[in-house]
């Protein structure tokens, strides 16, 4: 008699522990589920931000954001994708360098809309982008512009002729005046 109260209030344990499991469970896969909801419309809405912001700045294709695991995005990453007009899809890293310059401004412009700050630093991001990419970039610049501060380290006449502002730094005697 015993051992079978002792067994029945162990049983009694082991129960309550595998419905508190089953409670746990159910509870880490409504999580996964609204995170992998949520993740997936803000990929998607970035997506299409993305894509109509490289459209702004460059007339050669589309881009978009690919995920390498369809069924399981948080078994692997996100991949950029570009289609030119040709038909041809390639990921970034085998454009040149104004290319790639252009497509990740575009992203960079998208998550600025989709999830805005107040002020942006952007340091000589126009180095690699000849004159036509230049203006197109500039405005894109405008545009944002209107949204946020930036602060923005250039060379470029084009990004110079369209700032609200321009501050001049020179080199003196090793000094930065």
């Amino acid at each position: 008699d015993s051992i079978k109260k002792e067994y029945d209030l162990v049983k009694e344990k082991a129960d309550v522990v595998e419905k508190e499991k089953e409670s746990i469970m159910k509870t880490i896969n409504e999580i996964d589920n609204k995170k992998k909801k949520t993740f997936m419309k803000t990929l998607n809405d970035l997506n299409e931000i993305f894509t109509r912001n490289f459209s702004e700045l460059s007339i050669k294709g589309t881009v978009s954001l690919e995920l390498e695991d369809k069924k399981e995005p948080f078994n692997a990453g996100v991949q950029i994708l570009v289609k030119t007009g040709h038909g041809k899809y390639f990921d970034a890293n085998s454009l040149s360098g104004g290319e790639q310059t252009l497509v990740a401004l575009a992203l960079i412009f998208a998550i600025q809309e989709y999830k805005p700050y107040y002020f942006y630093i952007l340091d000589e991001v126009d180095a690699a982008l000849d004159k036509r990419n230049s203006e197109r970039l500039a405005e894109l610049l405008k545009k944002h512009m209107q949204k946020g501060q930036y602060i923005i380290i250039t060379h470029n006449d084009e990004i110079i002729l369209n700032a609200t502002n321009l501050y001049g730094v020179s080199m003196h005697e090793g000094i930065s005046k």
